[in-house]
């Protein structure tokens, strides 16, 4: 990435960051989760990948019909935000008790409209899918990255939501514990990563790349993307937990911006830097893994 194209693009993502984080702060919304989200996975965690990335040689995804693809994914998009992940994934939750059978169900369903229904658009399109699944866990850093990434987030889950406190309540040994966060990750890298993933970053964010020509305009794209798929099903099924960060629709699309923004810059630096599938789907699974546990541990014990 071209360090005056990278600045650039920083700039513009911060501006819009500061932005929201304004607005937020004017109309009484939540303005200390985007600040510290910035800090943390923005700044720190951001500069960390970019180290330990420094010496990866990565090859880039190749791409067919760039213009063409990226458009057509974008339309999927809205469907995707208004109608599939919206409404209808509530309907899937609200037809189902909770328990196994939901959250099974759950899973498929989100396996069908992040992976099934893209690769059949792309393929529709006369597009590749080359190169998206790569592991690449023989490039210079990528263990190393995938490693260190996997526990930092994990940690900063766990301290953030005070969960291992909650899980020595549950009487559980230490090792039923770590037994039962592996099994959370496992299954949120499929649910939240493997999903999520191969939608945003293996098809999409490769194919802004391709069509920019840009890797930095690309990751800031796809940051600001991702973080506006989600407004539509916090406004919708957000409950509890979103009314306490944000009211009304204009303050939960600043809330997202502000605070999911800088996660999904993490991300987007971590796939264009190493294009290791396998690191960003694990990662991602370890950010959610650790709020999941008790939800397994009630589920399947």
């Amino acid at each position: 990435m071209g360090r005056s194209t990278t600045f650039i693009a920083t700039a513009v993502f911060l501006t819009l960051w500061a932005g929201c984080v304004t607005f937020l702060a004017a109309s009484g919304g939540n303005f200390l989760f985007p600040i510290s989200s910035l800090v943390i996975f923005g700044g720190v965690i951001s500069g960390l990948a970019v180290l330990l990335t420094r010496k990866t040689d990565a090859p880039a995804v190749p791409v067919r019909r760039p213009a063409r693809e990226s458009i057509a994914l974008l339309i999927y998009l809205a469907f995707y935000a208004f109608i599939a992940f919206g409404p209808v994934m509530g309907a899937v939750k609200d037809a189902l008790s909770p328990g196994p059978l939901r959250e099974l169900t759950v899973v498929g369903y989100k396996i069908l409209v992040h992976l099934v229904l893209p690769t059949i658009l792309i393929l529709a399109l006369g597009g590749w899918l080359r190169g998206i699944a790569d592991a690449g866990l023989r490039r210079r850093g990528v263990l190393l990255t995938l490693v260190v990434f996997s526990v930092l987030m994990m940690g900063l889950a766990a301290a953030l939501n005070s969960i291992f406190e909650n899980l020595a309540a549950t009487g559980l040994s230490h090792v039923q514990i770590a037994g039962w966060i592996a099994v959370a990750w496992m299954w949120m890298s499929v649910e939240a990563g493997l999903c999520e993933e191969f939608l945003f970053r293996g098809l999409l964010q490769s194919r802004l790349t391709a069509w920019f020509g840009s890797a930095a305009w690309s990751i800031v794209a796809m940051a600001v993307i991702f973080a506006l798929v989600h407004v539509p099903g916090f406004y919708l099924r957000g409950g509890e937990a979103i009314a306490k960060q944000a009211q009304g629709l204009p303050q939960m699309i600043a809330l997202a911006i502000g605070a999911i923004g800088p996660i999904a810059l993490m991300f987007g630096i971590l796939w264009q830097r190493t294009r290791s599938f396998l690191l960003v789907v694990l990662v991602h699974g370890a950010i959610d893994a650790m709020p999941a546990v008790e939800r397994m541990i009630r589920m399947w014990s």
